[in-house]
């Protein structure tokens, strides 16, 4: 059997997969990105992962012949040095495997994802989720990336500035800045609030935090479809951003120009305006592009589990 794991700032997805590519198990648990809690919390999680993971598998004595870890956030050699290194010590504490040689890869969060998608990992991948990530893999294996720079430095197009915009939107329309919003009561029957003027009390409080705030996009996705023009504006602001990400990454390489680019995230899934907009506006700068976005693809734990056989079987160094 194979293993795969999906690390993220708000859940962590992992899988099992036969040598024949049949999901045996699959579950999710907490956050792993080492920036959004601490590294020993992303450590602590993973291994809470994979111990669960292990124990929906009935027939133990089947052997895992590898581990690919697609983790957000852990970008540098030290960091994925680190993450191998956990994994390691605890397959040796569950004698899962012999004391050297046993296979573990630490890939980015993209490759994953464009190998659940494509069934290979050269590709553009664009990732609006709690955060937002482009990513470029040429056919020789050459890496590129833009934005992902967290929360304070960028996330254009994500879960995060669109639910942070939402709030302040319903400020303003508090203020009288703005006209009113349906923002104003979802808010308030969401988190349960008598009046919107307390809303500054919630989110200053201690356990706010940025999963709390990305959750809010949900609240503007739904005012968007019901007509609301304030949510509507800033989701197709927050798409046309991440657009422009996307056209400067694919000018770096004239392989992108024509090559697939994938779409995965919860924005890209859940909010038809913010993938429409995000199609519009980049086919705008590049009119030969070819978007996948496939609701019934793989997880992208799936595909980390994939591409763990493939480089099994591969034989390629970890």
């Amino acid at each position: 059997m194979y293993v795969g794991v999906d690390g993220g700032g708000t859940n962590t997805d992992a899988a099992i997969i036969s040598e024949s590519g049949e999901i045996l198990a699959r579950l999710s648990g907490g956050p792993t990105n080492p920036h959004s809690v601490s590294t020993e919390q992303a450590i602590s999680e993973l291994q809470r992962v994979l111990e669960q993971l292990f124990n929906l598998i009935s027939d133990l004595s089947t052997n895992c012949e590898g581990i690919c870890l697609g983790m957000s956030g852990v970008d540098t050699i030290q960091e994925r040095q680190l993450i191998t290194e956990a994994v390691n010590n605890y397959m040796k504490s569950r004698n899962r495997h012999a004391s050297e040689g046993f296979p573990v890869w630490v890939v980015s969060e993209g490759e994953i994802a464009l190998m659940a998608s494509l069934g290979h990992t050269h590709g553009v991948l664009c990732i609006s989720g709690t955060g937002s990530i482009v990513y470029g893999f040429t056919q020789k294996g050459e890496r590129y990336r833009a934005g992902g720079w967290g929360h304070l430095l960028g996330d254009e197009g994500s879960g995060y500035r669109i639910g942070q915009r939402a709030l302040q939107v319903v400020m303003q329309s508090y203020d009288g800045v703005l006209l009113p919003t349906c923002l104003t009561p979802l808010l308030l029957k969401n988190l349960s609030l008598r009046d919107i003027s307390e809303l500054k009390t919630r989110v200053y409080q201690t356990d706010w935090g940025k999963t709390e705030t990305a959750s809010i996009a949900r609240l503007a996705i739904e005012a968007a479809e019901l007509g609301d023009e304030a949510a509507r504006a800033l989701i197709i602001d927050e798409a046309s951003q991440l657009a422009d990400t996307a056209k400067a990454l694919i000018a770096r390489h004239p392989e992108f120009a024509s090559t697939p680019v994938v779409l995965s995230g919860s924005m890209f899934r859940y909010a038809t305006l913010f993938r429409n907009t995000f199609i519009q506006k980049l086919s705008g700068y590049y009119g030969e592009l070819d978007f996948v976005y496939r609701e019934d693809a793989p997880a992208p734990a799936v595909g980390a589990a994939q591409l763990a056989r493939k480089r099994r079987s591969l034989n390629e160094s970890f």
